[in-house]
């Protein structure tokens, strides 16, 4: 048997597409000539199914998925998803398992069941973890499926390091300092964390409070996530110590322009490696492109910028275009592009002109001045539409309506040739008690917006319809806060209403506001727990109530409220 030098371990079928880390990870490793072995959806109640493809040459790196194993398996009321679009059909669970159990194909904390299970069959083997999963709960984090605080998932799944972040860079320079004989406790390199037995030098690294500090004062865990924000934006080290050991992550990998540019221009086939049909997620996902990384929103409730970067790195106009001419060749290419952005699409290009500067949103209450032009994005859809065998480019990511206000023309320009019946847009909120602790601009906001929506609705051939994602039950919220959001959603004419219950993600600012019931100013917060009133909450916006006759109606309706 071919001994590979690094095999990713993946609970759900390896997808060649740059929208999914293993096809990343795989590319950039090969570009650096090592060979890489995928093992897909091992069935983990046995350790013998990790050995499949045999020892690796130089380590096993664990691949949990894009979305953390907890918020993927469970919903906000801790029940069970029956499906996961990860899995060919949809299927959640094995099929003909060895016993009567329907044993889950992703177990939660995907990333340390499977690092104790190949080290039950590799005793000495070397484990590196990261993705969403592992960046995130790297320190002492609230779980919301188990009502608890966990310690490190390193020591937890036992593995000998853990990359942070965007892996690529991390995961090619671990290969070749490995293949030259270094140890992992030898490598400290930027993007990843280890536990080590001593502490760093504190002039270096910002210290966190202790696992045992948190676990003891629900107030410790707000002060931890201040504290790692602050060190994340400043381009510093974290360290905390557990249990008399410590873990100790190094500042985060940086990226450029050029670096996004190659690995997304390796030659990606858009299928499964081993499987003919395609998972629901690929399948959504087939002729998207990814145009840059990162995101300046800083929302408290969003995990994109802990583990992406605040900067917003951004791929040439050259790159994406090549890319869209690739994809039109694909056997199964029928003209349209699903979408081009990423964390939130018309930061494309986006960059600060300011240096140094440590706030955690560039957006909130309003755009900061600093914020350059989002029209890169309004340049890169005019050149990809001209592109032969296109269509229609959708534009699927999440936009920033509060960006919008800025630049009308892009809104008109996405609201002509970008969008389809639906123009989604995520206020999330519009109380501003809520929306302060949100990080999300205040309903005043989203009000001019709906005005230059309907503005430019009016004059199009075809009508579009506003389509806004909300959440209920975030940590500051009352049951009057809903009232009122329902009241001025219909007020505004929208109708078509996707809501949400809030649901605690480790490694967010929002999470430590709901566990410690404390405000980041550390003033007490009303934080509903009750699945029962929060469905409650929920109903009140999703009940179909006719909209108002007319716009002038509409906003004479919502006067008191602005």
């Amino acid at each position: 048997m071919k001994r590979f030098d690094v095999i990713l371990v993946l609970p759900y079928p390896h997808s060649d597409h740059p929208s999914f880390p293993e096809a990343i990870l795989k590319r950039a490793l090969e570009a650096e000539g090592f060979s890489v072995g995928s093992l897909e959806t091992p069935f983990w109640q046995k350790p013998e199914s990790f050995a499949i493809l045999g020892r690796p040459r130089l380590f096993f790196a664990i691949v949990s998925g894009p979305v953390d194993s907890v918020v993927l398996n469970y919903t906000s009321s801790r029940k069970r998803r029956k499906e996961d679009l990860y899995q060919l059909g949809g299927k959640a669970f094995f099929q003909d398992t060895p016993s009567s159990v329907a044993y889950k194909i992703r177990p939660d904390r995907t990333t340390l069941v499977f690092a104790n299970r190949i080290r039950e069959q590799f005793k000495d083997v070397t484990i590196v973890i990261g993705g969403l999963e592992a960046s995130l709960r790297i320190f002492a984090h609230y779980d919301f499926q188990e009502d608890r605080i966990r310690r490190s998932i390193l020591l937890d799944s036992r593995a000998d390091m853990a990359v942070t972040g965007m892996g690529e860079k991390q995961v090619t320079s671990i290969a070749r300092l490995l293949e030259r004989g270094a140890s992992p406790a030898e490598i400290d390199i930027p993007g990843t964390a280890r536990v080590s037995a001593a502490a760093p030098d504190f002039q270096d690294f910002v210290k966190l409070p202790s696992l045992e500090s948190i676990a003891g004062d629900t107030a410790k865990l707000m002060e931890a996530q201040l504290l790692h924000e602050r060190a994340v934006l400043q381009g510093k080290g974290v360290c905390q110590e557990q249990g008399g050991r410590w873990v100790v992550a190094q500042r985060s990998e940086t990226y450029s322009s050029k670096d996004l540019d190659h690995i997304y221009g390796q030659d990606y086939r858009r299928t499964h490696l081993s499987r003919n049909n395609l998972t629901p997620a690929l399948q959504m996902n087939l002729f998207s492109i990814t145009s840059h990384r990162g995101c300046c929103g800083g929302c408290s409730f969003c995990s994109i910028a802990m583990h992406e970067g605040k900067q917003v790195v951004s791929r040439s106009r050259a790159s994406i275009l090549r890319e869209v001419e690739k994809m039109t060749r694909h056997p199964a290419w029928k003209g349209f592009v699903s979408d081009i952005g990423g964390a939130s699409a018309e930061m494309y290009g986006a960059d600060c002109t300011q240096s140094g500067c440590d706030k955690p949103s560039c957006l909130q209450p309003l755009p900061c001045t600093h914020l350059s032009s989002i029209t890169p994005f309004l340049e890169l859809l005019r050149e990809c539409r001209k592109v032969h065998g296109v269509k229609k480019i959708f534009v699927g990511s999440g936009i920033r309506f509060d960006l919008f206000l800025r630049h009308p023309e892009l809104l008109e320009e996405i609201m002509i040739h970008h969008a389809g019946r639906f123009l989604r847009i995520a206020p999330e909120h519009t109380e501003e008690e809520v929306l302060r602790l949100m990080r999300k601009p205040f309903f005043d906001t989203l009000d001019k917006f709906v005005r230059l929506f309907e503005s430019i609705n009016r004059g199009l051939r075809r009508q579009i319809r506003l389509a806004p994602y909300l959440i209920v039950g975030h940590p500051g919220e009352t049951r009057e806060h809903v009232e009122s959001m329902a009241r001025r959603i219909r007020a505004l004419g929208l109708t078509s209403t996707d809501v949400q219950i809030f649901t605690p993600t480790p490694g967010t600012l929002s999470t430590a506001m709901f566990y410690s019931g404390v405000s980041p100013a550390f003033n007490p917060l009303e934080v509903e727990k009750n699945i029962k009133a929060l469905l409650r909450r929920k109903s009140l916006l999703t009940e179909r109530r006719a909209p108002l006759a007319s716009r002038n109606l509409q906003h004479e309706g919502s006067d008191h409220f602005r």
